[in-house]
């Protein structure tokens, strides 16, 4: 076969994995403003929903051709002969038990992607719930489901995905949608910005000190001992992997702890001469969305590799 159907198979679950992060950022970001009154808010609400629509759209269309995918490579068919295998795939395994609840969570984050309610949080908090259950399904059939669907190993992977797609999703947000140029800014826009800056901020530290214990814990596990940490293909990708998170939150604590605090200062109080948004904490911001996007690269790549002694 001409194609390899194991690199596709990693890139669509990168693609799925990063639209999903979209439409969860892109819901964090309507929570944050959905109660703001300003000229700021308003024009940005949109632009978050038509981001989020476009990322469940993907999200939905990369997951099913993940399914007919794996059913190829499982059933050792070609891929334009997979069908049978698909559909086998889905109404007698597992995977596709899990497959049918997670794209149900899918088709239900999308309803709530589609609901408007621009000052309404039910949207937002529908789509992160309907999201809840999508990463769920990833896990159970991931290595933290070897102990059954109701484990802790795969609690602590429901939660270390979910908190991914929420850091990765909001650092793209904020650096595409959320905190571009904007000129003629009132004081009440200036102190909506500000207050979204530092619900980013707030978010980000939290998302990431879950995701350091929970992907020690899963590190720790898969592992069976950190003397496995190189030496075999799945310890060196979590490696690559652990070292790229590391930049990506070492730029994030310059621009939360050096870049941001005067700055927030300022416009906070809303009294000073208007004041845009630092370059430098743009930059910051578009790099360390560059390091995440290689991060959920490789993340593809770890979930169908197997850990040492498997």
């Amino acid at each position: 076969m001409g194609l390899d159907l194991q690199a596709v198979q990693h890139l669509i679950t990168a693609l799925l994995n990063l639209a999903v992060a979209l439409v969860t950022g892109a819901s964090a970001s309507r929570l944050w403003i959905s109660r703001d009154a300003s000229s700021w808010a308003d024009a940005r609400r949109q632009s978050v929903r038509k981001t989020a629509l476009i990322g469940v759209v993907v999200a939905l269309a990369a997951n099913a051709v993940l399914l007919w995918l794996e059913s190829a490579a499982m059933a050792e068919v070609p891929v334009t002969e997979a069908a049978g295998a698909t559909w086998s795939m889905l109404t007698s395994t597992h995977l596709g038990l899990a497959w049918s609840i997670g794209m149900f969570g899918l088709a239900m984050a999308t309803v709530g992607t589609c609901m408007r309610g621009d000052r309404n949080q039910v949207p937002a908090l529908l789509t992160l719930a309907s999201l809840a259950v999508f990463w769920y399904t990833r896990g159970m059939v991931s290595h933290a489901a070897s102990e059954g669907d109701f484990s802790l190993p795969l609690l602590a992977d429901w939660i270390h995905l979910g908190l991914i797609s929420l850091w990765v999703g909001e650092v793209f947000l904020a650096g595409g949608v959320m905190l571009r140029a904007t000129e003629n800014m009132v004081t009440a826009d200036r102190r909506a910005r500000a207050a979204y800056v530092a619900s980013l901020s707030s978010s980000a530290t939290f998302a990431l000190t879950g995701i350091l214990a929970t992907g020690l814990y899963a590190s720790w596990r898969n592992l069976d001992g950190f003397e496995n940490l190189v030496g075999n293909p799945y310890g060196n990708t979590l490696v690559a992997k652990l070292l790229l998170v590391g930049v990506a939150a070492m730029l994030g604590g310059i621009n939360r702890f050096v870049v941001m605090p005067p700055w927030l200062t300022r416009e906070s109080a809303g009294n000073a001469a208007p004041e845009l948004l630092p370059m430098r904490f743009k930059r910051i911001l578009w790099i360390e969305a560059l390091v995440l996007l290689a991060v959920v690269v490789l993340a593809a790549w770890l979930a169908s590799t197997s850990p040492p002694g498997e």
